[in-house]
C-alpha cells in the first residue's frame, strides 16, 4: 500500500511540475505549444493517420504534400502510434488539443518511468524521485518539447532498461522479457525511428561494456543476447511491410551532409546554460554554435549535477558497477559531441570517435546532439544511486535540490494557432475548385502551410509543404532551397520560380498572412493573373 501511495505521489508531483513549467494555464484549443514551424507539422501528422485510414488512402505515402513526387510518411517524424492513441481526442477536440496534451504530459510520463527504474535500482523513494526529475525534466526534454513531439515522448527508454535489469536479476522469464521488450521497441519505432535505432547502438555498447567490466554477470549477459535475438525476430516480423515501404521510398531522402557536424553538443554547453534555461540569459551565445541557437541545445547539466556525478564516482568508482556507469556516461556524452569537438561555439578541429559513424548509411544521418537523451538516462541512474548511498542525507538533499533548480527551463513557449479564413473547410475549393494544386507562401518551414492543410481537411494538394527537409526530387529545383531558406528575392530569379511552379504542376500560388513583401513582388513581376480573396493573394500559374 505504501508503495502505491509513493508511486501516485511521484506522478502527482511530476504532473504539477509539468503544469507549472510547460502548461501554465494556456488555453489548449486556441494556443499551440512550442515555437517555430515544427509544431505545425506535428499537428498535421496527428490528423493524417486517422484521415488516411478513414478515407481509404495509403497512410505510408502521400502526394498531397510535395507534389508530384510525394513524401513517405515513414521517413518523416509522423508519430503514427501517438496519432492513433490520440484519435479519440482528435475526433472530438481537434489535433491541436491532442498535440498540446501530448507535449504537456511527455515530461510527466518520462519522469515517472525513470522513477520506476531508479526505484528498482535504489529501493529508495527520494532517490527515485530525483532520478525521475533529472530524466523527465532534463535539458534534452525541455528543449525538444519546444517543437519535436517524436523526440519529446521518451518514457519507453527507462522501461526498456528496467525490463533488461529484471531479466539480468532472474526476475523475468525469457518469454516475458521477449514479449515486453518487443512491445516497447515496436512502440518506440512507431513514435520515433531515430531513438529506436539509437537504442540498438547504445544498447549494444552497454552490453559489450558490461561483458568487459562485470565478469560476474557474463552468464546472464550471454543469456540476454539470446533474448535479444528472439526479441529482434518478433520486432522485425510485424515491421516487414513498413520496412518494405521505407526501402521503396528511400531515394526521396537527402538530408544536408553538414547536419551531423553542426547539430552536436558543445563542451561548454554542459556547464553553461542555454537560452532555453531559466538562468541562460547572461550566457547568450556562449553555450554552443548552430545547435545552441536551436532546440537542439540538449547538453546542459550544470555545475551542481556535475558535482553529484563526481561525488558518485569518487565513492563508487572503485566498484565495477560504479566504473561501468561512469564509462557508459562518458561514452554517451562524447558521442553527443559529434565527429569534431566544439567549445563555446568554436570549431576546434579535434576529431572524436563519432567521426567513424558519420559516413555509415542511415546511422550517419543521426544528429549527435540528440544523444543527450542517453546521457540523461545515465545521469538519472547515477544521481539517484548517489542519493541512495548512506551518509550526510541532509547535505545530499540540499545539493540535489540545487541541481534540480539549476536545470529549470525558461517558461515553455506557446503561440496562437494560425488559422486563416481562406483555409476554412470547403473555402479553398469554393474559390479554386476541387483539390487544387497550390504553392503556399510563406513557403514550407517559414510558415504554417501544414496547419492550413489540416484546417482545410486535406482538401488541396501542396507543391511544397513542410514535413522536414525537402525530398530529394524537389531539391533539383533551384527555387526549392531558396524558398526553403527564405532567401527569395535575394538570390532567386523570378524565372526560376516560374520553372519550379510550372514543372511541378502548380495551378495557383497562394500568398497567405505573413508572406514576405519581397517574395510577393518577385512573383508579381511575372505578370501572372492576380486577385485578393479573404486576406490572401492568389496568382494563377499559366501552363508551361
Amino acid at each position: 500500500m505504501r508503495s502505491i501511495i509513493n508511486n501516485v505521489t511521484a506522478l502527482a508531483l511530476y504532473a504539477v511540475l509539468s503544469a507549472v513549467l510547460f502548461w501554465h494555464g494556456a488555453p489548449l484549443m486556441h494556443r499551440l505549444s512550442g515555437a517555430g514551424s515544427d509544431p505545425y507539422d506535428s499537428v498535421l501528422f496527428l490528423d493524417w493517420w486517422p484521415y488516411a485510414l478513414t478515407h481509404g488512402l495509403n497512410p505510408f505515402f502521400t502526394k498531397l504534400i510535395w507534389y508530384p513526387g510525394g513524401v513517405s510518411m515513414l521517413w518523416v517524424t509522423s508519430v503514427p502510434l501517438l496519432s492513433l492513441l490520440g484519435w479519440p481526442v482528435t475526433a472530438c477536440l481537434g489535433p491541436v488539443v491532442t498535440y498540446n496534451l501530448l507535449i504537456v504530459t511527455a515530461p510527466v510520463f518520462g519522469a515517472w518511468s525513470a522513477y520506476f527504474l531508479c526505484r528498482y535500482i535504489t529501493r529508495d523513494f527520494a532517490s527515485a524521485l530525483l532520478g525521475g526529475f533529472l530524466f523527465g525534466f532534463s535539458t534534452y526534454e525541455t528543449s525538444q518539447s519546444i517543437g519535436a513531439l517524436n523526440l519529446a515522448v521518451i518514457f519507453l527508454l527507462p522501461l526498456l532498461l528496467l525490463v533488461i535489469l529484471k531479466r539480468l536479476n532472474d526476475e523475468l522469464s525469457r518469454a516475458a522479457t521477449v514479449a515486453l521488450a518487443a512491445m516497447l521497441l515496436l512502440a518506440q519505432f512507431f513514435i520515433c525511428i531515430e531513438i529506436f535505432a539509437m537504442i540498438f547502438v547504445f544498447g549494444g555498447i552497454g552490453w559489450a561494456l558490461a561483458l568487459i567490466y562485470l565478469p560476474e554477470r557474463r552468464p546472464a549477459l550471454r543469456r540476454l543476447l539470446a533474448d535479444g535475438l528472439w526479441t529482434g525476430l518478433f520486432v522485425t516480423l510485424p515491421l516487414v511491410p513498413v520496412i518494405f515501404s521505407m526501402a521503396r521510398h528511400y531515394a526521396l531522402i537527402n538530408h544536408p551532409a553538414a547536419w551531423p557536424y553542426v547539430f552536436v553538443s558543445d563542451l561548454a554547453g554542459i556547464v553553461i546554460p542555454s537560452r532555453f534555461n531559466l538562468f541562460g540569459h547572461p550566457f547568450q551565445g556562449m553555450s554552443g554554435g548552430i545547435a545552441g541557437a536551436t532546440q537542439e541545445s540538449d547538453a546542459y547539466l550544470g555545475l551542481p549535477l556535475l558535482l553529484i556525478l563526481a561525488l558518485y564516482l569518487l565513492r563508487e568508482g572503485r566498484t565495477r558497477r560504479g566504473r561501468y556507469c561512469g564509462i557508459m556516461f562518458a561514452i554517451c556524452l562524447v558521442c553527443s559531441f559529434g565527429p569534431f569537438l566544439w567549445v563555446a561555439g568554436h570549431f576546434t578541429g579535434i576529431a572524436l570517435p563519432w567521426i567513424l559513424a558519420v559516413h555509415l548509411p542511415l546511422l550517419g544521418s543521426a544528429l549527435p546532439g540528440r544523444f543527450a537523451l542517453f546521457t540523461s538516462l545515465a545521469v538519472c541512474v547515477m544521481a539517484a544511486s548517489w542519493l541512495g548511498l548512506p551518509g550526510r542525507r541532509g547535505l545530499k538533499f540540499a545539493l540535489a535540490l540545487f541541481a534540480c533548480v539549476a536545470l529549470l527551463p525558461q517558461p515553455h513557449p506557446w503561440q496562437p494557432v494560425p488559422w486563416a479564413r481562406f483555409f476554412a473547410p470547403g473555402r479553398v475549393q469554393q474559390v479554386l475548385g476541387p483539390n487544387p494544386r497550390l504553392i503556399i507562401l510563406p513557403f514550407s518551414i517559414n510558415g504554417p502551410s501544414s496547419i492550413w492543410q489540416v484546417q482545410n481537411r486535406f482538401g488541396f494538394t501542396q507543391v511544397g509543404g513542410y514535413l522536414g527537409f525537402p525530398p530529394k526530387p524537389a531539391q533539383a529545383f533551384k527555387a526549392t532551397i531558396e524558398l526553403f531558406g527564405d532567401k527569395m528575392g535575394q538570390t532567386l530569379k523570378a524565372d526560376d520560380f516560374a520553372v519550379f511552379a510550372q514543372d511541378n504542376g502548380a495551378q495557383y500560388v497562394v500568398a497567405g498572412p505573413g508572406t514576405d513583401p519581397v517574395e510577393l513582388a518577385v512573383i508579381a513581376s511575372l505578370g501572372w493573373p492576380e486577385r485578393r480573396v479573404d486576406g490572401v493573394t492568389i496568382f494563377t500559374v499559366p501552363k508551361s
